[in-house]
């Protein structure tokens, strides 16, 4: 090849680079939706709305309402016998971490190498976004930092995935949640899983290293395997992060510990296994979110099937009454109740699927399908700081949206784990297959 051809070949090759993106870009911020829905969950006033539509174009939702005119071209995806809602929520997960049902917490991050925790993730992401979640708040247990690289690789389009915001390495006592460990490996462990400290310099510091690298919530353990962390310690990371404008979270299971918690100022407690009434009431007033992680009866019974456990149904359901008890009781308190899942225990079956199950545990608990569905849509949009953008259908919010099958508001539990389409972003993420090919086909308008 003569100097010349390669001089103007390579010119041309890097045109393209530079161009091709742009081209894409344009034609994805081009692209129109219409979504037929038959029946419409609006998260922001709590109520099913019948025969709306839903237009998009780009990856955001550009008009809401009974019939639209839409631009030549549209696609039109035709909804008539299913529910449509914002894309789901989940505010707790922790998608580099695996244990089994019987393994120690640390078991993960010993016996699997980063890269390992990494390709994991790419399968558990996918499971999420087929489940319906289109957004996830990621709590730790990955390293140093992984999740942000889990996060950054979805965002520059390297593997399909809900949107994430993480959280990086818990802060906590000198103790973290770790139990049962030779002490020789206590260091080598906990200096990969989690920022520890111990006094109010370190406490600061720890934060201020979190946000610089890219964090997006800060969560604190209050109670560790022993230790706490001061009223001090966590007065002093609530206010290095909201110098900063973001948030804290604060593992606490049990009533006595979470005193200090919220007169440090947290924004919002997970777990919450044991509240008083008192406590919960002074949650409502103070405008701290509760995330309870607790799965559901359902869960339980099908994981003791598949294992060929014996086990009785009732005594299964009444060891989730108390949990669910306090769900309603926190619901009438007034407390902002926030969908996650904490879906890192390996029950055969895919995390999106896991993660549902504790919003399915949630009507169980006796909340209404509409109440249920505003925690992983518009409440946990809140909590993550993202109102008006995700957890909602309306003008200029992102064009997050998934459709279930049937009716949701009378047939709940069935519906939701009958995902019929996955949006992110403006993207199809996800299309149920269709039984017959000539059916629920898209159309052009």
């Amino acid at each position: 090849m003569s100097k010349f051809l390669f001089t103007a070949f390579t010119l041309f090759y890097l045109l393209t680079l530079i161009t091709f993106p742009r081209t894409l870009c344009a034609q994805t911020a081009d692209r129109y939706y219409l979504i037929k829905a038959g029946q419409l969950y609006d998260s922001e006033k709590n109520v099913f709305l019948k025969n709306k539509q839903i237009l998009i174009k780009g990856n955001v939702i550009q008009k809401v309402g009974d019939k639209i005119d839409a631009p030549q071209g549209t696609t039109v995806l035709d909804y008539g016998n299913a529910t449509v809602t914002p894309g789901l929520i989940d505010a707790h997960t922790h998608l580099l971490f695996r244990q089994g049902p019987t393994d120690n917490l640390a078991y993960d991050g010993m016996m699997n190498s980063p890269e390992t925790r990494v390709l994991r993730a790419v399968g558990y992401a996918k499971s999420y976004l087929n489940a319906g979640f289109t957004t996830i708040r990621d709590l730790g247990n990955s390293e140093q930092y992984l999740d942000l690289e889990v996060r950054n690789a979805i965002e520059r389009g390297d593997f399909p995935g809900p949107r994430m915001a993480v959280s990086g390495p818990i802060i906590s006592a000198m103790d973290g949640q770790l139990y049962g460990m030779p002490v020789k490996e206590f260091d080598k462990y906990s200096n990969k899983e989690y920022a520890m400290v111990s006094g109010v310099e370190e406490a600061r510091k720890a934060v201020k290293q979190h946000i610089a690298r890219g964090v997006d919530v800060i969560k604190i353990t209050v109670f560790g395997n022993r230790l706490v962390l001061t009223l001090e310690e966590m007065k002093a990371i609530v206010q290095a992060a909201h110098s900063e404008r973001v948030k804290v979270t604060a593992h606490c299971d049990r009533d006595w510990a979470v005193h200090a918690a919220i007169e440090a100022g947290v924004d919002g407690l997970e777990h919450g296994y044991g509240f008083k009434q008192s406590t919960l009431d002074t949650m409502a007033k103070r405008k701290i979110y509760l995330v309870p992680t607790d799965g559901s009866a359902d869960l339980r019974i099908s994981y003791l099937k598949s294992q060929n456990i014996p086990f009785n149904e009732q005594e299964v359901k009444s060891n989730f009454k108390p949990l669910y008890d306090r769900i309603m009781a926190a619901h009438k308190a007034g407390v902002l109740i926030v969908a996650g899942s904490d879906a890192y225990v390996d029950l055969n079956l895919p995390r999106g699927e896991t993660a549902k199950h504790t919003v399915s545990g949630y009507f169980d608990a006796g909340l209404s399908a509409a109440d249920v569905l505003k925690t992983a849509t518009y409440n946990a949009a809140i909590a993550l700081g993202m109102e008006n953008q995700i957890g909602v259908i309306k003008e200029n919010a992102m064009a997050d949206i998934s459709v279930f099958e049937g009716d949701i508001q009378k047939d709940f539990k069935q519906s939701l784990f009958d995902v019929k389409m996955v949006m992110k972003n403006g993207v199809l993420e996800y299309q149920k297959p269709a039984q017959n090919p000539a059916k629920g086909s898209a159309a052009k308008h």
